[in-house]
């Protein structure tokens, strides 16, 4: 049962030694103090260029109720126009039959909505080309990152970027306004003060919280622990996570929560214990190496201290 979980222990020590941590864009080190996440998912770095519409696209519900997508390309805004003109592209191109729908398209839309779908095919992929082709930096702040991916979509859609990307600018202020050191979440010192803001927060974007993936108590739950900061003591940073999976979770998921955290405390304590037995025996072969096996060639010495670390290994292992 051990030897799964402490091989890819060891990979993981070994890995540090060779690996940069890449930046994450919304504040990694909290992502870190957080209990882990409910799925294995959790919250990944941002894309920006997509990670709105990849949050929002599976949310917009297809019953009787929803309008025609004749009505979506007339009247709708943000993701669902943007998923109309798509499904309208990929059908008329299905049945070889585009410039047939476009020709119907003309007589239903105003000139703006009909030249939009139009010249959408084009001006995605110009999109993208100038979004691949960007050199801002990985190092650059969030903030230039996002006036460069706006740049960007107002030099190719022009006016049409509003309709379009509204949601999504919508959560790009959402984001700053959390990475901002002044935040009102970095004001907080305690778990009450914290808990109301938090639940200010959510009143306040109620309307946004679809587009946000912030719909669910699970999402909510998740979203205010990367949110707790830095700064906060450890018994409130403790208090917080009690009172919001109190709230928010369900007993099952409560008890996965406690099951994973204990995973990971064994997992972590089985890398200490190896690595600080593996400084012992390097000190131990060190000395030898200087006193009773001094005398011995450079090839019998590693073949002997190759034995020594694999003997350790496996009886680690295997204990």
């Amino acid at each position: 049962m051990r030897l799964p979980l402490l091989l890819i222990s060891v990979a993981f020590i070994g890995s540090v030694y060779f690996f940069i941590t890449n930046e994450n864009e919304l504040n990694a080190e909290k992502q870190e103090r957080a209990i882990p996440a409910l799925s294995e998912t959790g919250h990944s770095t941002i894309q920006l260029t997509n990670m709105v519409s990849n949050q929002t696209k599976e949310q917009i519900p297809v019953n009787d109720d929803m309008p025609e997508p004749e009505t979506l390309l007339q009247d709708a805004q943000g993701q669902t126009l943007i998923t109309a003109i798509t499904s309208f592209w990929q059908q008329c191109r299905r049945h070889n039959n585009c410039d047939e729908l476009l020709t119907a398209q003309q007589l239903l839309l105003d000139e703006d909505r009909y030249q939009l779908l139009v010249n959408f095919p084009d001006n995605q992929q110009n999109e993208q080309r100038l979004m691949g082709a960007s050199l801002i930096s990985q190092d650059a702040s969030l903030a230039d990152k996002i006036a460069n991916v706006k740049a960007i979509r107002e030099q190719v859609w022009g006016d049409d970027a509003a309709l379009l990307f509204q949601q999504q600018d919508t959560y790009y202020d959402y984001r700053l306004s959390l990475a901002d050191p002044d935040s009102r979440f970095n004001q907080t010192q305690n778990a009450d003060d914290f808990i109301n803001e938090y639940n200010a927060m959510l009143a306040e974007r109620g309307d946004d919280l679809d587009s946000f993936a912030l719909n669910s108590d699970t999402a909510k739950y998740e979203e205010a622990l990367q949110l707790i900061p830095l700064s906060m003591p450890e018994n409130e940073t403790a208090r917080i996570n009690a009172e919001l999976a109190s709230r928010y979770l369900t007993a099952n998921e409560r008890q996965s929560i406690v099951n994973r955290e204990q995973q990971v405390d064994k997992q972590e304590q089985e890398i200490t214990d190896y690595q600080q037995g593996l400084n012992e025996l390097e000190v131990t072969l060190a000395n030898e190496r200087n006193t009773s096996k001094q005398t011995m060639s450079d090839e019998d010495w590693q073949v002997y201290k190759a034995d020594r670390l694999y003997q350790y290994r496996l009886n680690f292992f295997s204990s």
